[in-house]
């Protein structure tokens, strides 16, 4: 999986947060705020790209495509962390360090699933 840049970054929550996939229309009007309207064509190009990287789908409705995320927030992120640890020299260590500093809820979230695993 390939790393994402700020406005790639900033297209994944939008999609993600959408309930319906985007067309790069829906992907500009989202990501406009007070000060800043993104360009329709750096849009384009930064869904392009993550369809590229597969990081989203895409589907032809008419001349437009509609895009969304290919795995949710979580499986991502998860993918991610699992990268991390797979280029670590010692997973483990990593591992019982993030255990010490996650909070109670994240605690328990790692029990639940460690339980359920087994």
């Amino acid at each position: 999986m390939h790393k994402l840049g700020a406005l790639e970054t900033r297209v994944m929550d939008v999609l993600w947060d959408s309930e319906v996939p985007l067309s790069v229309h829906d992907l500009v009007d989202r990501l406009a705020d007070q000060y800043h309207r993104p360009a329709y064509t750096t849009v384009l190009t930064v869904v392009t790209h993550l369809w590229e990287k597969d990081w989203v789908d895409r589907d032809k409705v008419g001349r437009a495509y509609l895009y969304r995320p290919r795995r949710s927030r979580a499986e991502a992120t998860t993918d991610l962390l699992r990268e991390i640890l797979d280029s670590s020299q010692d997973a483990s260590a990593v591992l019982l360090h993030l255990a010490r500093t996650a909070n109670a809820r994240e605690v328990d979230a790692l029990r639940r699933g460690l339980r359920s695993r087994y």
